[in-house]
C-alpha cells in the first residue's frame, strides 16, 4: 500500500529587526533558496551584505524577493535581476520578483530565462497545446473543497487506481500506462510546498465521475493581500489527465474568488510541458521565468510563473 502522510514542505522563518534591517527570511532547505520578505528597513547595500552572510552561513544558493515597483531600482543596484511579476499580488498593486543566484556555474549573461530562443519555443508549444485544450468540452467532472485529512485519502485512492490500471495493462500485454505513478510518489510525504508567510491552506478535489480518476489542488491563500498560489498534486500527462486538471483549476478559481482571492498564481516546472499547458488553457498568463528555482537530483530546474488576476 503506497500510503501518504499529511505533510507540507514548510519554510523556516527567521525575523530580522535591528537599526539597519527589518525583514523576514524564509528558508527553503529542500531547494536551498532564501526568500526575503522586505519591510523596507535599512539601505540596500547593508541589506545585501547581510543577506550574503546569511546565504553563506546557511548553505543557500539563491536569494529572491517579491517587492513593489518603487523598490526595484534599489535591488537592481546590488545585483538582483527581475524574474517576473504577479499582477494584483498585493491586492491593489503588483509584485515584482527580483533574484540573485550564487551557483558556481551560473552566469547571468548566458541564461536569459524566457528570452532565450529555446525557452521562447517551449512557451510557443505550451500555448499551442493550451489553446487546443481550451477548446475541448469538459464532461462528468466534479470539484469540491476537502479537508487536509481527506486529501490523503484521495491521493491514496488515486495511487491504487493507477497501480491496478498498470497491472491490468501488463496482464493484457498492452503498452504501459502513458501516465505512471511518479517515481518519487511512493516515498514522498509532501502535499504542497509553502511559498509565503502567514497563509491558510485550502484543498480541492477534482474527479471524473465515470472513471473515478482524481487529482488534488492545493491553494495557499494570503487573506491580507487576497492572493493565492495553486498547485496540482499529480502532474497531468494524458489528454484525460489534462482535462481533469483543467476542470479542477477552473472550479478552484471560482471557489477561491468566493473566498476573496483577487490574484491567483502558480510556479510550474519548466520541463513539464503538459502541466504548463493546463494553466495556459485556463486563462493564466506566463508573467515570469524563475531560473534555477528547484533542486532535482542535485540539478537545478527552472519554473514558469503563471498568473491570473480576477478583478
Amino acid at each position: 500500500m503506497h500510503t501518504q502522510t499529511a505533510a507540507k514542505t514548510t519554510l523556516t522563518e527567521r525575523m530580522i529587526r535591528n537599526e539597519d534591517i527589518f525583514c523576514s527570511l524564509l528558508f527553503d532547505n529542500t531547494n536551498r533558496t532564501l526568500r526575503v520578505v522586505d519591510f523596507r528597513g535599512g539601505n540596500f547595500q547593508i541589506k545585501h551584505a547581510y543577506l550574503e552572510r546569511v546565504l553563506m552561513a546557511d548553505g543557500m544558493r539563491k536569494i529572491f524577493t517579491l517587492i513593489e515597483r518603487d523598490d526595484m531600482n534599489g535591488w537592481q543596484r546590488v545585483g538582483y535581476q527581475r524574474e517576473g511579476s504577479i499582477p494584483g499580488y498585493y491586492k491593489r498593486s503588483d509584485a515584482y520578483i527580483m533574484s540573485r543566484i550564487y551557483d558556481e556555474d551560473y552566469t547571468p549573461d548566458a541564461t536569459l530565462g524566457e528570452e532565450s530562443p529555446e525557452n521562447k519555443a517551449l512557451l510557443t508549444e505550451v500555448k499551442a497545446i493550451g489553446k487546443t485544450l481550451s477548446e475541448q468540452k469538459l464532461k462528468g467532472l466534479r470539484v469540491e473543497q476537502i479537508t487536509q485529512n481527506e486529501v490523503i485519502g484521495v491521493i491514496n485512492e488515486e495511487v491504487e487506481r493507477r497501480i491496478k490500471k498498470a497491472k491490468a495493462s501488463k496482464a493484457k500485454k498492452k503498452k504501459p500506462t502513458p501516465s505512471p505513478i511518479p517515481a518519487e510518489l511512493a516515498s514522498r510525504n509532501v502535499i504542497f510546498a509553502q511559498f509565503s508567510r502567514q497563509v491558510e491552506y485550502h484543498y480541492f478535489m477534482i474527479q471524473n465521475r465515470r472513471t473515478k480518476q482524481a487529482n488534488v489542488i492545493g491553494a495557499e491563500y494570503q487573506d491580507c493581500f487576497g492572493n493565492a498560489k495553486v498547485d496540482l498534486y499529480f502532474e497531468p500527462e494524458t489528454k484525460a489527465e489534462q482535462n481533469l486538471a483543467r476542470g479542477g483549476l477552473l472550479g478552484t478559481i471560482d471557489k477561491l474568488a468566493d473566498i476573496g482571492a483577487v490574484s491567483i498564481f502558480s510556479t510550474v516546472r519548466a520541463d513539464h510541458i503538459t502541466a504548463n499547458a493546463v494553466y495556459a488553457s485556463c486563462g493564466f498568463r506566463n508573467t515570469g521565468w524563475m531560473q534555477r528555482q528547484l533542486l532535482s537530483d542535485k540539478h537545478t530546474v527552472d519554473v514558469i510563473l503563471w498568473t491570473r488576476k480576477l478583478i
